[in-house]
């Protein structure tokens, strides 16, 4: 059994292949990686040098035109103080556990039938392709 920790390039490439695809990823302000993945979203991961964080992918409107990102933790993971094997095991269960709770909230639009996110969803239960589209 390898009680080593995950290197950081292991760790990226694992949660590149992990994730939900696309995953697009990018460094924040304060040098953390952030990984998106899925399309739309379904589970953002934040890496720094000793944390890792699951999070559900959240969009919430700011205004009509304006929706802002608000992903919501789901677990944290401090990968260089766990063995790799381990360390991928959590990081496997925090990331399904975020897809599949992101994917419970996605609703049927009423015309097009095709399940959607709640953000690109109306009150009225129609999409916002098929309403840009009346």
């Amino acid at each position: 059994m390898d009680s080593e920790p995950l290197a950081w390039e292991a760790l990226v490439t694992s949660l590149v292949h992990e994730l939900p695809q696309p995953v697009k990823h990018e460094t924040a302000l304060d040098g953390a990686t952030v990984f998106v993945g899925g399309d739309p979203g379904e589970v953002v991961v934040r890496l720094t040098d000793d944390v890792l964080t699951v999070s559900e992918f959240v969009v919430e409107w700011q205004g009509p035109r304006t929706p802002v990102t608000r992903p919501i933790e789901l677990g944290r993971l401090h990968w260089p103080w766990l063995p790799g094997v381990e360390a991928m095991r959590v990081l496997l269960a925090l990331i399904e556990a975020a897809r599949q709770s992101r994917r419970s909230k996605y609703r049927p639009c009423l015309i097009c039938e095709q399940a959607r996110p709640p953000e690109m969803m109306t009150d009225e239960d129609v999409c916002q392709t098929c309403t840009e589209g009346r």
